[in-house]
């Protein structure tokens, strides 16, 4: 028996991703970047004594790694001549230039701190990138180079389709601030209607049951009056369903009883608590889409229609109200329902769709893309209105990332921590 033709286009894809893995990654820099975590160098890559990546010219050494013990990531480069005797620091000039995926560029300078050159800046995640070294000491200029690749897939061009990876610019966009709180479906008490008899007497006819439908007009009861001994008839004063019906044929009841209770249920109310750090930001006409828990397909979008005026005594919570139309019937009064309600919008220099955002060990990331090749990108968040992200640093305006698909590429990749090339 054949298999599935969207599976064999999956293992296919899954084949092309591995392959193209295997060779896209670690090129030229597998070796420890210098974080002290224990990767073997790469052939013929030497280290120093402080674990770094060794340079050596013609009367110098340069012994480069990156440090972040409990601090930003930074360079420190230690100077020795081939005897590994210390050189003096206040006559060397290093500037290190990291290219890095995308065509980016940093550029970092040093100066002398006690023991090693410190660079100015910080380098910046990942620690994927292409660096130059140009040493400048006793009259000389030294330049060397090398690689270090780190979360980064190659794939062919007939692989980004069969798995859904597609491709965007990132930019500005406008969020909704929202905040949630749980809520409850309720009878719209504006559409709601209890039935009372006229007169005294016996009820002699109840037509309808609890639940049913009726038609303004329709004849609910027929009661024996005890005044004038004729029966008369209880009319519905409106469309709507019977939600309760506390009468009984041979019952004998006054004005004062309560037969049934008449709901229109074409339109309800969703009530939502409001907490004390809430209840001042929401306002009536701010948009609220409720949910109904348990359920993505049952959604609608309203405004807050109703902002109760004081906090209850007790629980120090304050009420808001949506109304929603309900001429299927979906909204059944006692559903339980979670409202978000959109404060404001805010206006952000860069955002993205929440499916591009991957989750790793060492937090949020995106994957940078040009052309066939992507890059694992860590990212700060921060405000989300469910459906996009701002992204706070990281991704800068103008960068491509993946939109689509990312989750694929991070499974390629491993366990985040396997991907991290220390």
């Amino acid at each position: 028996m054949s298999a599935p033709r969207g599976g064999l286009d999956r293992f296919a894809l899954v084949i092309l991703l591995a392959l193209a893995t295997a060779g896209g990654c670690g090129r030229g820099g597998t070796g420890d970047d210098g974080h002290g975590h224990g990767h073997a160098a790469a052939p013929g890559e030497r280290r120093g004594p402080h674990g770094g990546r060794l340079f050596e010219a013609e009367g110098v050494r340069l012994e480069l790694r990156i440090f972040e013990d409990g601090i930003p990531p930074e360079l420190h480069a230690y100077l020795t001549d081939p005897d590994d005797r210390p050189l003096d620091l206040a006559g060397a000039s290093l500037a290190v230039t990291l290219e890095r995926f995308g065509g980016r560029r940093d550029s970092l300078r040093f100066r002398p701190a006690t023991g090693y050159l410190q660079s100015l800046g910080t380098v910046e995640e990942p620690h994927s990138f292409q660096a130059t070294l140009r040493l400048d000491h006793g009259g000389r200029r030294h330049t060397w180079t090398y690689e270090q690749v780190q979360g980064r897939v190659e794939l062919r061009p007939e692989a980004l389709a069969p798995g859904g990876i597609e491709t965007a610019v990132a930019g500005p966009r406008e969020l909704a601030v929202r905040i949630e709180t749980p809520g409850e479906i309720r009878l719209n008490a504006d559409r709601v209607v209890q039935v009372r008899p006229r007169f005294a007497g016996v009820i002699r006819e109840l037509p309808h049951g609890l639940g049913a439908r009726v038609h303004a007009g329709d004849v609910l009861a027929v009661v024996h009056s005890n005044e004038s001994l004729a029966d008369y008839e209880i009319p519905a004063p409106m469309a709507g369903t019977l939600v309760s019906r506390q009468a009984a044929v041979g019952q004998a009841v006054e004005p004062s009883t309560l037969l049934f209770t008449l709901a229109d249920l074409s339109s309800v109310w969703a009530d939502f608590p409001l907490y004390p750090q809430f209840a001042t930001r929401v306002r009536t006409g701010q948009p609220v889409r409720i949910r109904g828990q348990g359920s993505d397909s049952l959604v609608a979008d309203s405004r807050v229609r109703y902002v109760g005026p004081l906090l209850e005594q007790d629980t120090r919570i304050s009420y808001g109200r949506a109304l929603l139309a309900n001429a299927s019937g979906r909204w059944t009064p006692g559903l339980y329902v979670t409202a978000a309600i959109t404060l404001e919008f805010a206006r952000v220099g860069v955002a993205v769709p929440e499916a591009a955002i991957v989750r790793t060990a060492r937090g949020t990331a995106v994957f940078r893309a040009e052309g066939t090749r992507f890059e694992l990108q860590p990212v700060e968040t921060g405000r989300s209105d469910g459906e996009w992200t701002e992204i706070v640093s990281g991704l800068e305006a103008g960068a491509r990332y993946v939109r689509t698909g990312a989750f694929l590429l991070k499974a390629e990749l491993g366990k985040s921590e396997a991907t991290h090339d220390h």
